[in-house]
């Protein structure tokens, strides 16, 4: 496989000034966060028709060509799955590429299926079959295995193909501008800022606490971000979510409380026992917490729920994607319950779903079993 190794500043900056030219760039990266908050950029992978570029930014400072390169307002940004590319080149970089073009959103709207794979995304695309036996790899061990560099380089050389296959079928199917509003937001900067203040929202478990210890919890998230932030470790090697979850339960106010709870090591206690019990004891707040529930409807509901669940997989099916590319069942939820802040009624996902969904709701709209073989459901 064709492509350039990147080790120096003259030869980024030469790359940059021939790929400038392209309308497009498809790029990629290769990072590791085991043992990290932040993840550490091991590689940058980018094709402009049909020059791929390996850049080894633990060769050299690359940081001043790489926003020369992945700054040009003018050249949209292909990546598959961005969101993760974004926040380690944000952090590295200082900024977030923009325009960006995410194959994976894109595969979405044409019925590929919700966050299909790269892998299956070119295998479907393009008929090719990727390999998959670098994808474990330590990409910040030098030197890197030659076939691994093939592997890294692919996955900007077939995304090229991938991306043009794409706009073809969305321009086909007038869908060219649906993905606009979700497109420019991933480019916005304060989405790769960390807030600790919203850590809870990470937290799986956290409405299943009573109303008070919910508090508490977001309170001992707030203060383990902030730690793993200043320590530069993984959050859960600050304290894991299933010790969070106890602290909010126990609400501990001395150390000796701490030590009976199970998963809390006594290193932790005396490094950090004395912050945790600050955080429990803490009065802040979160009105969020309070007024948004995962069940807002009365058991009895749910058949609503259930029903525009059948209207929202017709929609689906009437537009050739999956319901779950437009929303889930929780959201739906919280449409029955009077909730109209949802990402559902914005955008495409309105037109293709949520508009119909509260025309049912409001009775401009019901569902009926059209006769066939098999019986099919429609909109009346």
């Amino acid at each position: 496989m064709d492509f350039l190794l990147i080790t120096d500043s003259d030869a980024l900056a030469a790359y940059t000034g021939r790929a400038r030219t392209a309308t497009s760039l498809c790029v990629d990266t290769e990072f590791m966060r085991e043992r990290t908050y932040w993840p550490q950029l091991a590689l940058v992978q980018v094709c402009a028709e049909g020059e791929c570029a390996v850049i080894d930014p633990l060769a050299f400072d690359a940081r001043e060509g790489l926003r020369a390169l992945l700054g040009a307002p003018e050249q949209i940004k292909v990546f598959h799955a961005a969101g993760q590319d974004m926040e380690v080149l944000h952090h590295t970089l200082g900024m977030a590429p923009a325009p960006v073009f995410d194959t994976q959103l894109a595969a979405s709207l044409l019925g590929y299926g919700d966050q299909i794979g790269y892998g299956a995304l070119v295998e479907k695309t393009l008929g090719e079959v990727l390999p998959k036996a670098f994808s474990r790899m330590d990409w910040m061990a030098r030197p890197i295995d030659p076939d691994a560099l093939d592997y890294a380089a692919a996955d900007v050389i077939w995304l090229e193909g991938a991306y043009a296959k794409l706009c073809e079928e969305l321009e086909r199917l007038g869908r060219s501008g649906w993905l606009d509003e979700d497109l420019a937001a991933i480019s916005r900067p304060e989405r790769w800022v960390v807030k600790p203040d919203n850590a809870w929202r990470k937290l799986k478990g956290i409405r299943k606490l009573r109303p008070n210890q919910r508090h508490v919890a977001a309170r001992v998230c707030a203060w383990r971000e902030t730690t793993a932030l200043a320590r530069n470790l993984p959050r859960r090697w600050v304290l894991k979510d299933d010790v969070v979850l106890d602290i909010a339960r126990r609400k501990p106010r001395q150390t000796s409380e701490l030590q009976r709870i199970r998963g809390l090591e006594d290193k932790a206690i005396a490094r950090d026992g004395e912050a945790i019990l600050a955080a429990v004891a803490s009065d802040q707040s979160w009105p969020e917490l309070d007024t948004k529930d995962e069940r807002p409807l009365p058991a009895e509901a749910e058949p609503v729920v259930d029903a525009l669940m059948a209207l929202l997989r017709q929609q689906a099916l009437s537009h050739q994607m999956t319901a779950s590319a437009i929303a889930g069942r929780a959201e739906l939820t919280r449409l029955a319950a009077g909730d109209r802040d949802l990402d559902l009624l914005e955008g495409w996902r309105a037109r293709v779903a949520g508009d119909a969904l509260v025309a049912f709701l409001t009775g401009g709209q019901s569902l009926r079993i059209a006769p066939g073989t098999p019986p099919t459901l429609t909109t009346v």
